[in-house]
This record gives structure tokens, sequence and C-alpha cells, in this order.
């Protein structure tokens, strides 16, 4: 089984992204609707949009029997043994159309957004207003 968490600490250029879209894809074929299990958190919004965008160029690749994308692949069936070629490109098609429609509950975030909507969810029990921001 897939580790729960996993952080990565490295210099910028080191393949970071990389590896964690490898590790999110891998959570995320496991299930078509793990994407709403899987919270992701980056520093950046730049590092944010560059992962969500990944992924998804990614998915679509796999959908499409994209090649460019084989090292990613790779790494993915060798995760998800129960996984062959075919079963991926079908289980990536159908993952990927899902988020596009449900794309709020796609998270990757950065800290301070993934705190702030923590924050927001709580405000009651916390005991701030409603107009909370």
């Amino acid at each position: 089984m897939p580790q729960p968490l996993k952080i990565l600490q490295a210099s910028a250029g080191s393949g970071k992204t990389f590896s964690l879209t490898a590790h999110y894809l891998t959570l995320l074929l496991s299930g078509e609707n793990k994407y709403r299990e899987i919270l992701a958190v980056t520093f950046t919004n730049k590092a944010t949009e560059e992962m969500k965008s990944r992924i998804l160029e990614v998915l679509h690749g796999f959908a499409s029997g994209d090649e460019k994308f084989d090292s990613y692949r790779d790494i993915i069936l060798k995760a998800n043994p129960s996984l062959d070629a075919v079963r991926l490109k079908e289980k990536s098609d159908k993952i990927y159309r899902k988020i596009l429609h449900d794309y709020s509950r796609f998270s990757v975030s950065t800290i301070d957004g993934f705190v702030q909507k923590v924050i927001r969810g709580f405000a009651f029990e916390l005991g701030l207003d409603a107009g909370y921001s």
C-alpha cells in the first residue's frame, strides 16, 4: 500500500514535481474517486498550478496513449500490478473526466490556502464570525 504521507524537500530543478505527480497518480489510480480523498499541499501558488496542470496533463496523456508520458506510465504500472496498459488508459480517461466535472474536489493547495479552508470550515466552533476571511 502507498505511504499515507509523503514529504519531499529538495532544491529547485531536482524533480520534486515529477516525484510528487507520480506519487499522486499512483494513489489516484487506486480508485475512481480517490481525487476526493487526496490532499497535496505546496508552498506557492505557482507550484500548486504546476502540480494540478501536470497531473491533468499526464492523465490525459495516459488516456490518449501519448508515449511522452512513458516514464510516468512505467512507475504507475509497477506500483499498481492489477493494471495493464489498456486498463490504465481506460481508467485514466474516466478519472480525468470525473476531475474536470468535479474540479472543486481536486485538492492541490498551498499550505496557507489549506489552513484558511480549515479555519473557515470551523469558524463557528472557533468563535469566529461568519464573515471571517
